[in-house]
C-alpha cells in the first residue's frame, strides 16, 4: 500500500519527521503548499523544471491553462504576456485505495501540523485548512475520504471559513453598485450597513471582497463598465476594510493586493516590504533554520526535500473523474462562495492624518489607499 516512489531519502529535514513513509507526499503538500518545490506562484516553465515534462495540458477557458501530472493539477490565467498562477491541487479522489481523513490527520498531528476544520461547504463536504501554508482539504462527509487538497485555499479559520451571507448574484450587485461610487459615498454606504457584531462585520467584508475579486482583472470591466483603475480602487478599499475588521492580517492583505495586481509593480514591492514583520538582518534562511512549526514560514521550500509524485499503488482509480456535485475539483479555481453586502464604517482618514477615533497620528495608515489597516 506504500508507494516506494514517495519515500524520501534518509537524512535531511525529513529525518526528524514522525510521519508514515507512504504519507510523505500528502503531508508535505498540506504543510508547505508545494509539490517538490512547485507552488501556485510558479510560471509554467518553472513548474516544468521542478516536476518534469510528463504531463497533459488543456485550455479550460479563455486565457486559462490547466496542466495535469497524474494526481497533481496546476492552473494559470493569462495576464498580458505572462501566466498568473491560480492554484495547485492534489486530486486525491482519484486514488485507489482512497486516502482517509483519519490517516492524513493522524500523521499531521504527529508531525505537529494539525488540520483545522471550518464550516462545511453545504453540498456534502467537510473543509479543513492549514492557515500558514494556505492549503485547503476537502473531505466527503459520508465516508471521510479526502477528495482534494488545494493551495491557495479560499477558505480559512474565522470569517473566511463561514458560509456566505447571501447568494453570489447579490454580492455582485453590491460590487457593481460600489464601483460607481466615490470615496465619500462608499464610506456613507458602509456606515449605514455596519452590523453590531464584529465577527459578522468581518464575514461580510470578506465575502464582498470575494465577489469583487471574481470580477478581476477584466470581467467586471467587461460586464459592468468602469475602467480598470476604478476596479483597482474598489479592491484596495475592500481589502483595507477586511483588514480593519479582522478578516485579514497585513500579510494576507498584501498577498491579495499583489495576486490581483491592484498596485503598480513599484508600489507592490513597497507594500510587500512593509508587510515583512522583521528586518532583513533578522530574516531566517533555509540553511540556518530548522524544520519546525515556529519556523515553517521561513523554510517553506527546504533544499533536499524531494518527495516524488505518488505513483505505483497510489494510482488513479479506473474511470475516476470529478466527484459528484463538483467535489472532485471543488477546491480548484476561483472561489465559489456567494456574495455579500458589507458592514462597518472606516475609522480612519487618508494618509497619516489622525484617525477619526483618536487625536494621534495613525502609524498604520496605508499611503496608497489612505486607509488604516488596524482598529485604531
Amino acid at each position: 500500500m506504500v508507494p516506494e516512489a514517495v519515500v524520501p531519502g534518509a537524512g535531511g529535514p525529513w529525518a526528524a519527521r514522525q510521519v508514515s513513509s507512504g504519507m510523505v507526499f500528502f503531508t508535505d503538500f498540506v504543510i508547505t503548499g508545494t509539490v517538490r518545490g512547485a507552488d501556485a506562484t510558479h510560471a509554467p516553465r518553472e513548474v516544468t523544471g521542478l516536476l518534469g515534462d510528463e504531463f497533459t495540458e488543456s485550455r479550460t477557458g479563455r486565457g486559462q491553462l490547466l496542466r495535469c501530472y497524474d494526481l497533481v493539477e496546476v492552473a494559470w490565467e493569462r495576464e498580458g504576456d505572462t501566466w498568473r498562477g491560480l492554484y495547485i491541487t492534489v486530486q486525491a479522489h482519484r486514488l485507489d485505495p482512497p486516502l482517509q481523513l483519519d490517516e492524513l490527520a493522524e500523521d499531521l498531528d504527529r508531525a505537529g501540523f494539525p488540520l483545522v476544520e471550518v464550516a462545511p461547504d453545504g453540498v456534502g463536504c467537510r473543509r479543513f485548512v492549514r492557515a500558514d501554508s494556505q492549503v485547503g482539504v476537502l473531505v466527503d462527509e459520508k465516508n471521510s475520504q479526502v477528495l482534494a487538497m488545494t493551495a491557495p485555499a479560499w477558505f480559512a479559520p474565522g470569517p473566511r471559513g463561514e458560509p456566505s451571507p447571501w447568494p453570489r448574484e447579490a454580492g455582485r450587485d453590491r460590487v457593481r453598485h460600489l464601483v460607481g461610487l466615490g470615496a465619500a459615498e462608499r464610506e456613507t454606504w458602509a456606515r449605514r450597513r455596519q452590523p453590531e457584531e464584529a465577527g459578522e462585520a468581518a464575514r461580510r467584508w470578506w465575502f464582498l471582497w470575494v465577489s469583487c475579486r471574481q470580477l478581476l482583472p477584466g470581467d467586471g470591466e467587461r460586464r459592468y463598465g468602469h475602467g480598470r483603475a476604478a476596479w483597482q480602487e474598489l479592491g484596495l478599499w475592500l481589502l483595507g476594510s477586511c483588514e480593519a475588521a479582522g478578516a485579514l492580517d497585513r500579510t494576507d492583505t498584501v498577498r491579495e493586493i499583489v495576486r490581483y495586481g491592484l498596485l503598480d509593480p513599484d508600489a507592490a514591492v513597497r507594500a510587500c516590504l512593509d508587510a515583512v514583520p522583521v528586518s532583513r538582518a533578522d530574516v531566517a534562511t533555509r540553511e540556518s533554520t530548522s524544520y519546525t512549526r515556529e519556523n515553517l514560514m521561513a523554510v517553506k521550500r527546504l533544499p533536499g526535500r524531494q518527495a516524488a509524485l505518488p505513483r505505483g499503488r497510489w494510482s488513479a482509480a479506473p474511470g475516476a473523474g470529478p466527484c459528484a456535485a463538483g467535489r472532485g475539483g471543488g477546491l480548484a479555481g476561483a472561489p465559489d462562495p456567494a456574495d455579500v453586502s458589507p458592514p462597518g464604517p472606516a475609522d480612519v482618514s487618508p494618509g497619516h492624518v489622525p484617525c477619526r477615533l483618536s487625536v494621534r497620528p495613525c502609524p498604520r495608515a496605508w499611503p496608497w489607499t489612505g486607509r488604516c489597516g488596524s482598529r485604531c
